[in-house]
């Protein structure tokens, strides 16, 4: 029930409000009746009404300067004023301060009620406009999490996009970082302590957040898989990269278990779902294999821009013979080391060739090349043109 109180300084208007309608066919009651201002004012004070009836002409304190003492105690209330017709000017000043409405007196019940009606409607609708708002912002993370899933997933519009961005604060602009990460639970022999499915997971959200905490345009979340997302404006693409080396170190380190991860850069907020999909389909690619098989390719994910790297090498870091890992990578990846250590150097350098702060000779070193003639070689043969074609065109 809405609650009515009524002020007026003539016992016959009060009286003849309080019989002409029936208040509670508009869902309301009349909580009270005051006979002067300071009157009214303690009582809406405790009373707390949604529509106050107020003559503009009381003793004490009259129904203007009540009206402006009230409205900051009582935002969402309605102020209805009740005036003769010499009073008109300062009904007029009243509407300007905000008041709903006013009625001349004599109070003709079709007025009085066409008015009543309206101010009811106008609470109503306020009320569940403020419910609707107390929802979202009790479930604000939730459906931002649901708007996220659906901004990778392809399942939203660019109008809801446009939309929907400013509403969650999310801020994508420019060069976008997008990296899924998941985490396999295959023990690293740096720790030996039981973790749960359910504690390691929450623990590498924990250390991500961590350390992306000073940054906050990222969006982290989880996807409808398991795996985390990240989305980070960057100002150079080798940012990406840093960053989720360095996820990965920490939370190897802290977790005892592999983590795996793929990266792209999206040019703008639209090129996302395409480039999440294209990560999907290669971190499941990743993940397809036996242990041992993991375990190298994550020790050459950690150590693939050295140019020393070897088959000994890796093979020794996971205890097996160089000619038996040689044998599963070519089973379970269909390519030889060399081959996959190549691809793993030249999808890095894809990543790199966005930023075009980096030359060539640059990129062909931080992804493990001695030579950039020998980079060149390796670009062409798996890309299919040169690197300075492919950033050329990349660019246009």
């Amino acid at each position: 029930m809405l609650k009515l109180l009524i002020a007026d300084d003539e016992v016959i208007i009060r009286r003849g409000l309080k019989a002409a309608v029936d208040w509670e066919k508009f869902s309301i009651q009349v909580v009270g009746e005051a006979e002067d201002g300071e009157l009214a004012l303690e009582m809406a004070k405790e009373l707390r009404p949604d529509i106050l009836f107020l003559d503009i002409c009381m003793p004490f304190l009259n129904g203007l300067d009540l009206i402006r003492q009230l409205e900051n105690i009582l935002p969402d209330s309605l102020f209805i004023l009740i005036t003769g017709h010499d009073e008109f000017s300062y009904a007029q000043q009243a509407v300007r301060l905000g008041v709903f409405d006013y009625l001349l007196k004599p109070v003709n019940v079709k007025e009085l009620e066409n008015v009543i009606e309206r101010a009811a409607e106008e609470l109503k609708s306020k009320n569940h406009l403020q419910k609707r708002d107390k929802q979202f912002e009790g479930n604000r993370e939730l459906l931002k999490i649901d708007f996220l899933q659906k901004l990778v997933g392809g399942g939203i519009s660019k109008e809801d996009i446009k939309e929907e961005c400013p509403l969650f604060n999310v801020k994508l602009d420019g060069l976008i970082g997008v990296s899924v990460i998941k985490l396999l639970n295959i023990d690293l022999h740096i720790a030996e302590e039981f973790w749960s499915e359910k504690l390691l997971a929450f623990s590498l959200g924990n250390i991500i957040n961590e350390l992306l905490s000073d940054i906050p345009a990222a969006e982290i979340f989880e996807d409808k898989h398991g795996h985390i997302v990240i989305l980070l404006p960057v100002d150079r693409a080798e940012e990406i990269s840093t960053i989720n080396q360095t996820i990965k170190e920490k939370a190897e380190a802290f977790l005892g278990k592999t983590i795996v991860y793929t990266e792209k850069i999206a040019r703008n907020i639209g090129e996302i779902s395409t480039i999440y999909q294209q990560l999907i389909h290669q971190i499941n690619s990743h993940t397809n294999v036996s242990p041992i098989v993991v375990l190298a390719k994550n020790y050459i994910d950690h150590r693939y821009f050295d140019p020393l790297i070897s088959l000994n090498e890796v093979a020794s870091s996971v205890q097996v013979s160089p000619s038996y890992l040689s044998k599963q990578f070519k089973n379970e990846l269909g390519a030889s080391f060399i081959q996959y250590l190549t691809k793993v150097r030249i999808e890095k350098s894809l990543l790199l060739m966005n930023d075009p702060y980096l030359k060539v000779y640059e990129i062909s070193e931080k992804v493990g090349y001695s030579t950039q003639h020998y980079f060149c070689n390796a670009f062409k043969k798996v890309v299919g043109i040169s690197p300075s074609s492919y950033r050329s065109g990349s660019r246009k």
